[in-house]
């Protein structure tokens, strides 16, 4: 395919003059809810938290402007932002904040998984899509976003200075930082952000080639359509609960049974994305078609190297 193998970074593509990185840079934190016709926040922000964001500012006034923005009082407002309209069984995110300001965030679904509509700001780095570290390293996070944050913070030898999320799910663990406990006053009512697509955050290479390719040129990224124009049978459902199930189990060796349950997943969503860029009536359908083949393109093998060094 000639937007780069899934299991290696994508070659850079030629970038046009005077375009810039991908992805929007993010402003600072807004109370807004969402703009006529459901345009996203750059970040959504609780009008609770908003308020209480408000007044801890107005009583730190001069230190904030000699420090700039606040990436602890960002990266809890992202975790908000993420822990509302989650579709997928049993998903929760972590965000974490590092003593030099940096912001990640982390869930419980396997290795670089991102739900379909979540956009992440542009200066979040999401932990186990890191390239720098092994597949075989990361796969031993998977379904521990709380470790996952804190083994990238050892890899890259920095210090986490705060994590955030719901007091479930930071109970009983302990990071050596402080917690920001999300409380549902804090939860906005759309948790739509500005950002970068799936495929911008966990390949960044294929997303610019694959948005500089013009309509006519689209096809040929893809294989000779099949004969057989019967559309793969519809097993989303059934294969999501397998990749939830062993959430639900405490048993530490779990992550190789979800990584397994995650391979199945993304590889019949390979073939569904495939099917329908093969069929796309419109050039914009056929691109964001082939947009989601190469994302689960990418975690099918991301997850399937992960699992390779778990039963070698």
């Amino acid at each position: 395919m000639p937007l780069g193998n899934p299991s290696t970074p994508a070659p850079a593509a030629p970038v046009p003059p005077g375009a810039g990185p991908v992805g929007p840079a993010v402003t600072p934190a807004s109370t807004n809810q969402g703009a006529a016709g459901g345009a996203a926040a750059p970040v959504p922000i609780s009008a609770a938290r908003a308020e209480r964001d408000a007044i801890a500012t107005a009583a730190t006034a001069g230190a904030m402007r000699r420090k700039g923005p606040n990436p602890r009082q960002l990266g809890r407002h992202i975790a908000a932002a993420l822990n509302v309209d989650i579709t997928d069984p049993s998903l929760f995110w972590i965000t974490a904040v590092t003593s030099d300001g940096q912001i990640l965030v982390a869930n419980n679904y396997g290795l670089a998984y991102i739900p379909e509509h979540v956009h992440l700001p542009e200066q979040v780095r999401m932990v186990t899509a890191d390239e720098s570290i092994p597949a075989q390293t990361r796969g031993t996070w998977a379904t521990y976003p709380l470790l996952a944050v804190q083994e990238w913070a050892r890899h890259h030898n920095v210090t986490l200075q705060a994590v955030a999320g719901t007091e479930e799910n930071l109970k009983g663990f302990d990071l050596g930082a402080a917690r920001d406990i999300l409380t549902p006053e804090d939860m906005p009512d759309s948790g739509k952000m500005q950002g970068r697509t799936r495929l911008e955050v966990i390949a960044p290479e294929a997303a610019t080639k694959l948005a500089g390719i013009s309509a006519s040129g689209l096809t040929e990224l893809l294989p000779p359509a099949p004969a057989d124009n019967t559309p793969p049978a519809d097993n989303k459902i059934n294969l999501l609960l397998e990749v939830c199930k062993p959430l639900l189990s405490s048993n530490p060796d779990r992550a190789g049974a979800h990584l397994k349950a995650m391979v199945a997943y993304a590889d019949h969503l390979q073939d569904v994305a495939l099917f329908r860029a093969h069929t796309a009536q419109d050039a914009e359908l056929q691109r964001a078609a082939i947009a989601e083949w190469i994302y689960w393109q990418h975690i099918s093998v991301l997850s399937s190297d992960a699992l390779a060094a778990m039963v070698s």
